[in-house]
């Protein structure tokens, strides 16, 4: 019976290793021979038509800038159109947008008398897009004056049927968790480049900036509340290339509050494991290798909360076998106060980067598990609200 504990024990430890650690290193080594070709924006004289499409809602803090950095990109202006849809806002999002208008015919703003929800607004705008090459972002999302065209670029030349963008992620007050998110996020996209390279996809795309050919656009259903994911899937279904474009640079604020992005990451989880129950034959698919990326990349990480309480339960049992355990036993049961500590250790925007570390990690595990509860007993539903904007 010790030995069957021990072994459990050391698959519970190996899982949130092997994707955290051991798969993005794989990734790392079997990529760094193969060379990447540069862009060649100079070779494509006639650039086509795209249509830029986000929703809205109360955003007036970061509008002005957000169609800026569009309008200030390097495309043709004549072949770029801009719909926006807002759900019922509020603020001063409308007469800013209405501002720009005035000055640029090529924006349009498609207003909903009530809140209908994100996935509902997109769904009804690209209905109403006349261009084949659409680009999908968030009201945050800042762009390079070159973002459009690198991703555009991926759809004509190399054959893409979605394009990720590069999203960077900033703090302009540097506190609270930024760090942690910064590092993580830059972490994934090194991540998805290595897939991209390696196996012609990555396993998930960022909803704050991707491009898609409208015919391989599939309209997300109610309550699949991560839509870039579900996205993702179906092109990855029909055997469709998945990019992720270094050159396609845009920004994006981080939340520096943990219980903020604590309650962001029990609704991404949520929709994670409701786009895993819709997907899961793609677990099995030999498609370039992706069912092993799909479970390396992503599932391994969803089950590591499971992971982590399961090793601590075994961890005393196996207590009364093996000595060293009540030492491991032991600082198990004090890993579980650091998340509680992060949050007080942020709050006084006090930085001790270890302990902030493994009790973000903590905290972002523990908001996985309550999606997982929630993903087994809630019941459908997309309705949204933009977290607090840290701009």
């Amino acid at each position: 019976m010790d030995y069957i504990f021990l072994t459990l024990f050391l698959v519970c430890v190996f899982i949130p290793a092997y994707s955290y650690v051991i798969f993005p290193f794989y990734l790392k080594f079997s990529t760094k021979n193969i060379a990447r070709i540069k862009n060649n924006y100079d070779s494509i004289s006639d650039w086509p038509p795209v249509t830029i499409v986000f929703s809205v809602f109360n955003e007036d803090k970061v509008m002005h800038r957000k169609l800026e950095s569009i309008l200030n990109s390097d495309y043709p202006k004549n072949k770029l159109q801009i719909l926006i849809g807002s759900d019922n806002s509020t603020d001063q999002t409308h007469a800013i947008i209405e501002d720009f208008m005035s000055r640029n015919s090529n924006i349009t703003l498609i207003k909903k008398n009530s809140q209908h929800g994100k996935l509902k607004v997109i769904n009804e705008l690209v209905d109403l897009t006349e261009t084949q090459h659409l680009i999908f972002t968030d009201a945050n999302v800042f762009f390079e004056p070159k973002t459009v065209k690198a991703l555009v670029y991926n759809l004509i030349v190399n054959d893409a049927k979605l394009v990720g963008g590069n999203i960077l992620k900033f703090s302009p007050k540097n506190k609270g968790i930024s760090d942690q998110e910064i590092f993580y996020m830059n972490f994934e996209n090194q991540l998805k480049y290595n897939e991209s390279v390696k196996y012609g996809f990555c396993v998930g795309v960022e909803g704050g900036c991707y491009a898609i050919l409208k015919s391989d656009f599939t309209k997300v259903p109610n309550g699949f509340l991560m839509d870039d994911f579900f996205i993702t899937l179906s092109v990855i279904e029909k055997k469709g290339k998945v990019l992720f474009e270094p050159d396609a640079i845009c920004y994006e604020d981080v939340n520096d509050e943990p219980l903020i992005e604590f309650k962001r990451k029990i609704r991404i989880s949520l929709g994670n494991f409701r786009n895993l129950k819709y997907y899961k034959h793609l677990l099995f698919t030999d498609y370039n290798g992706f069912g092993f990326a799909f479970i390396s990349h992503k599932v391994f990480r969803w089950i590591t909360p499971m992971a982590i309480i399961i090793s601590f339960f075994l961890s005393f049992l196996l207590s009364f076998y093996f000595s060293i355990f009540i030492l491991m036993s032991l600082c198990y049961a004090l890993l579980f106060i650091l998340p509680v500590l992060t949050i007080y250790l942020e709050k006084i925007n006090i930085k001790m980067p270890l302990i902030n570390a493994l009790g973000h990690f903590l905290l972002m595990n523990f908001a996985l598990l309550i999606g997982f509860v929630r993903f087994c007993s809630a019941t459908n539903t997309s309705s949204w609200e933009p977290p607090k904007r840290n701009v």
